[in-house]
């Protein structure tokens, strides 16, 4: 787990908004399904899932009215589902945890404002949950908001990269525009956890007391069973704009991950040893954007990559390792001119929304191809 110091002891929109995770995937050569089927190792596309990528959510905490991020979270199965949501730092550090329970075919939607304001969704008293362990003393019912001043306030630092009332050390980079940035997890689990801000102990990036189910017997709390499908919507109140896409499915897989050494997406928590059993997101993308000419109001991509290792938190207006993580970026335009990007941190943080602008680009028109190897390490392909 990561370790935090606490204070008192140790321890524009009319943008064309380019997905960094829907790109179109180079992956081994395998042309992407509609579903999972037998034999597909290297599955990333639509389809229902263990676990649910937010990649990115921007909340404007000094204007209301500013940016803001909904999502969705669905059940695709006729039976009931027990979830755990957890909020993450740019630097990939868990901020805030909590459950929802969904009924068969059920959905649930989230203002991403209302958590860190400490209000969270709220399961009614009647509903039945004693199908799930650890229900009766952590349900997902709550009185809003959960979270104290203290909690609430700490957690709108956290996604600043500000030094808040609890802790004396920061969990992501620093957003002198007040604009809290992060991204959100979501998995299928089989109990209850309650909730839990500042340093959240039940997420998957916690093996002392095992999240996912462990070789040698130990329980865990997250299930492998691809039930879930989301989507997010980026909006502006300011100009009432907004644009949506798809969360991104995270297929699991049993009899495909098992021993050491398998690149898996929660894999950098547990050295590798594909506890989680969740199908990894590839290192290389290709998108085309548009930049310029009669669409004048630029394009954004939006980057989640994977640290490739644990990160702990730093002093404030610092960066710990393994940031900034470095790419090769490759630009190529209509005629087939091929420019490679100088420099190779465009993408420096786990999650970013990034303008086509700042990539100071030699054409308007094209695409790119990005290798996002999660922090330099070279661990594409070993799935």
């Amino acid at each position: 787990m990561n370790c935090r110091l606490t204070k008192n002891r140790l321890r524009t929109m009319n943008r064309n908004v380019i997905a960094g995770l829907a790109l179109t995937v180079l992956c081994s050569g395998k042309v992407v399904s509609a579903q999972p089927f037998a034999g597909d190792e290297c599955y990333v596309g639509p389809g229902l899932a263990s676990t649910l990528l937010f990649p990115y959510f921007e909340v404007d905490i000094a204007n209301p009215s500013g940016v803001g991020t909904l999502l969705a979270i669905n059940n695709g199965i006729s039976n009931s589902t027990l979830a755990r949501v957890v909020v993450w730092s740019d630097w990939g550090i868990p901020t805030l945890a909590f459950d929802i329970f969904l009924e068969s075919f059920d959905s649930e939607t989230i203002n991403v404002g209302d958590l860190l304001n400490g209000n969270l969704p709220a399961t009614g008293s009647g509903v039945d949950l004693s199908g799930f362990p650890n229900c009766d003393t952590a349900p997902p019912f709550h009185v809003n908001p959960v979270l104290s001043f203290d909690e609430r306030t700490q957690l709108v630092a956290d996604h600043l990269g500000l030094l808040g009332p609890k802790f004396v050390n920061c969990v992501g980079s620093a957003h002198p525009d007040q604009i809290a940035r992060g991204y959100i997890t979501v998995d299928v689990v089989d109990e209850c956890s309650g909730v839990e801000a500042g340093s959240p102990d039940i997420t998957p990036e916690n093996i002392a007391r095992p999240y996912f189910a462990e070789s040698n017997g130990a329980s865990g709390v997250a299930r492998v069973s691809n039930r879930l499908w989301g989507d997010i919507i980026y909006v502006d109140f300011s100009d009432n704009s907004a644009q949506g896409s798809e969360a991104v499915p995270i297929w699991a897989n049993s009899a495909r991950f098992q021993g050491p050494d398998q690149f898996t997406f929660y894999g950098r928590f547990s050295a590798w040893d594909a506890r989680d059993e969740r199908v990894p997101l590839p290192a290389i993308w290709n998108q085309r954007f548009l930049n310029g000419g009669p669409f004048a109001g630029g394009a954004d991509l939006i980057v989640w990559r994977d640290p490739g290792e644990r990160t702990d938190p730093a002093d404030c207006g610092t960066v710990p390792p393994p940031f900034p993580l470095k790419d090769s970026t490759t630009i190529v335009d209509l005629d087939g001119s091929i420019v490679g990007l100088a420099g190779d941190e465009h993408f420096p943080l786990a999650t970013q929304r990034v303008s086509i602008d700042s990539l100071s680009l030699p054409f308007t028109f094209g695409w790119l191809q990005m290798d996002l190897s999660p922090g330099g390490t070279g661990l594409t392909g070993r799935h």
